[in-house]
């Protein structure tokens, strides 16, 4: 009896002593969040962003910044290489002489041809807190940030060609000239994205299941204006020039075939803005660590 006496009071004591841990915040203070969701396969997200905050005074105050950061490239494999079904090793390019000779390109093997998307986007979120009493693990608080972010994607497409030439023909020849001009790729380029300014007003709570660590929730209600940055695109240009010179003292004229392609830029494209209100909400925990 004496034994299980002694246990319980043992058990009391630590509980009590437990219990009388300071779990919440105090006045100096330094917390950091993630995004949490416990059931996904992704539980802990850095895309999403991360915050820091500062506690002020007792505790019940606090300065908060949320940063995110994020990027990603996809390839896309448009043309596999080496497809002579579709790039024949060798082409005929036609003169400017009727029934004259023209020029046999010697194009090889073609290359790989790629679609690339590349996205990247940025925000930073500056802003303050309020925290009430709650309990001894709960800290629910008000508060407001500003919202300064922007995106961009750039999409980057190959498109096969053969190579830049140059060849001369004669009138008077029968035989077609022979000239290397292997395939090649020019990537065109298309480009738009969108910067936002916004500013929310916040409520949440943190509940402290263990000392320095917590589980938390937000939601707030915010307005946003966003301004879509200009659309922009590349087009493949092509430039043939075969001049005639001629007939000589002989009688014989000849002409300069010259075939080159080059990326050329389209004019850009207004994409407007919009804005709105309404309810945000964070669909994940936040998972605090106090230090």
């Amino acid at each position: 009896m004496k034994k299980l006496m002694f246990m319980a009071s043992g058990i009391a004591l630590c509980l009590s002593a437990a219990q009388a841990q300071d779990f919440k915040q105090k006045g100096g203070s330094n917390n950091l969040q993630l995004l949490f969701a416990p059931f996904s396969s992704n539980p802990v997200s850095l895309n999403e962003g991360i915050t820091y905050r500062r506690f002020l005074k007792d505790g019940s105050m606090a300065l908060r910044l949320s940063l995110s950061v994020s990027s990603s490239k996809h390839t896309d494999v448009l043309q596999q290489a080496d497809d002579t079904l579709s790039y024949p090793k060798t082409s005929f390019y036609g003169g400017p002489f009727v029934e004259g000779p023209g020029i046999n390109l010697i194009t090889g093997m073609n290359p790989e041809a790629n679609l690339v998307t590349k996205e990247s986007g940025f925000s930073i979120r500056p802003g303050f807190e309020k925290h009430f009493a709650g309990t001894d693990r709960l800290s629910p608080y008000l508060g407001a940030e500003i919202v300064f972010s922007s995106s961009k994607t750039k999409i980057s497409r190959d498109t096969i060609v053969a190579s830049n030439f140059t060849g001369t023909v004669y009138d008077t020849s029968s035989v077609d000239l022979s000239v290397s001009a292997p395939w090649t790729t020019q990537t065109l380029g298309t480009s738009y994205g969108s910067k936002t300014f916004g500013v929310n007003l916040i409520a949440g709570m943190d509940y402290y299941f263990t000392k320095n660590l917590s589980l938390g929730a937000e939601f707030g209600f915010g307005f946003y204006s966003t301004k879509y940055t200009d659309y922009t695109s590349e087009y493949l240009k092509e430039t043939v020039t075969a001049p005639i010179v001629g007939p000589d003292s002989h009688g014989v004229s000849s002409a300069t075939i010259t075939h080159s392609t080059s990326v050329e830029s389209n004019p850009s494209m207004k994409r407007g803005k919009d804005s709105g209100f309404g309810p945000t909400v964070t669909a994940r925990l936040k998972l605090g660590w106090l230090f």
